[in-house]
């Protein structure tokens, strides 16, 4: 319908009101459903560990701390003395892994030395430098840390972000990639279930990547451990 405006006196018209345009808001149609999502969680990854060798190199070593006297082993906040200092090329703000030997892994396969697994205690800040000493403080404690534990310099580690596809099948094809085993896991855990955090013996070399989602499986004939499929 179209309106008319109006005359007015001697002829002319009047001037038609100013139009409104109204402006529809569009309902937003982007969801985070499908956006990339983080792999972990920080205490995944600095309070785990790692397999290196039996003659892992570390930069100092844990020899006293402020409250020895009174603790054995020490948590966030607490100062601890080094063996090393300026000698070694360290400076007031350097951050370090706290990292204390653990078990040697074997292959559970072959059988074969893997190395030793490292576990990370935290992390500490280095606050007072001598010549052959020097002073951290704990800022991260991820458990307790015992008096010997080493030091290394600290690199962050990123968590991945990727979108989690969706798990395998009965009757899916195998992907025909590289496979692997399951040779570590957190605190000796046996009964695995989500969440529960594992070191496998696929790296880069095997062309794995952080953010690579694995499917975990077992053959169907055989025995491991004595124990039978079913």
């Amino acid at each position: 319908v179209q309106a008319q405006q109006p005359e007015l006196q001697g002829g002319g018209l009047a001037p038609a009101p100013p139009q409104i345009t109204r402006v529809e808001s569009a309902p937003s149609v982007g969801t985070t459903e499908g956006a990339p999502q983080p792999f972990g969680y920080e205490s995944e990854v600095v309070c785990f560990g790692y397999i290196g060798s039996d003659n892992e190199p570390f930069i100092a070593q844990v020899v006293g701390a402020e409250n020895s006297a009174e603790q054995t082993d020490f948590t966030e906040h607490n100062l601890l003395y080094l063996d090393a200092g300026a000698d070694r090329g360290m400076m007031v703000g350097d951050e370090f892994w706290i990292v204390t030997p653990q078990d040697e892994v074997l292959h559970p396969m072959s059988g074969k030395s893997m190395g030793r697994f490292y576990q990370y205690r935290g992390r500490a800040v280095l606050v007072c430098l001598e010549g052959r000493t020097a002073t951290v403080r704990v800022n991260v404690a991820c458990t307790d840390i015992p008096m010997g534990s080493f030091l290394k310099p600290y690199e962050p580690v990123p968590i991945p972000l990727g979108r989690r596809e969706p798990a395998c099948k009965p009757c899916d094809p195998p992907s025909g990639k590289t496979a692997g085993r399951i040779v570590y896991t957190r605190d000796g855990v046996i009964a695995l279930g989500n969440d529960n955090d594992v070191l496998i013996d696929l790296g880069l070399a095997q062309g794995i990547q952080p953010g690579d989602q694995l499917s975990i499986f077992r053959y169907a004939t055989g025995s491991d451990y004595g124990i039978r499929p079913q």
